[in-house]
């Protein structure tokens, strides 16, 4: 995983946590994205700890959605995003 998305796990989340949500969000691969697409992937992966906001349950249950269809999770968190600037 690259180290942006390191960083936010180190911020977010409890020592004891970060080897579980890392595992959790490397659990999501290429084969889970349109086009094996790197972007989609870490647009994924960073769009799924933007939502769980530091619980590490709710990276459990979204990488789960995450790997059903991606992009639900990539849309909930530019909803919510979107939202957070009206």
């Amino acid at each position: 995983m690259d180290k942006e998305i390191l960083d936010i796990i180190n911020n977010d989340f409890k020592i004891e946590q970060r080897n579980l949500v890392s595992k959790e969000l490397c659990s999501i691969n290429l084969n889970h994205v349109m086009a094996e697409s790197e972007y989609n992937l870490k647009n994924t992966r960073m769009s799924i700890l933007y939502l769980a906001k530091g619980d590490p349950s709710e990276v459990s249950e979204l990488t789960k959605r995450a790997k059903i269809d991606f992009r639900d999770v990539i849309m909930w968190a530019t909803q919510e995003k979107n939202l957070k600037n009206k």
